[in-house]
């Protein structure tokens, strides 16, 4: 029952995220922690679902025309080794600290490399 009502929730967050351009983190990170997950694999599975959301519409968007292929390189080389420096600090504060709600706040505004 657990796994159905994270996929539901994260199904809506993303969508809705589709839509707006971001704040899924906003619902799915505290969904994780509620579920039981450790703040650091909590943050580390919306991530990863933050991504999948990033690649797919970054390629839609490189179809279309939208974007341009050397903007989106020079974003890429620029902003990674910002999110795993992030990463970093972000798994060494306890999680007493991390599960604040302050820090869902920050962590889905600092790690989102595009």
């Amino acid at each position: 029952m657990e796994q159905f009502t994270l996929f539901i929730i994260s199904l809506l967050a993303n969508l809705f995220s589709a839509f707006s351009g971001g704040g899924a983190g906003l619902v799915q990170l505290p969904v994780l922690i509620f579920l039981g997950l450790p703040f650091g694999i909590a943050l580390a599975t919306h991530k990863i679902a933050s991504v999948a959301l990033g690649v797919g519409a970054t390629i839609r968007h490189l179809r279309e025309g939208g974007l341009e292929r050397q903007f989106v390189i020079f974003m890429l080389i620029t902003g990674l080794p910002g999110v795993v420096i992030g990463a970093s600090i972000v798994l060494q504060v306890p999680d007493r600290y991390a599960e604040k709600p302050w820090v869902y706040l920050l962590s889905d505004s600092v790690f989102i490399p595009i």
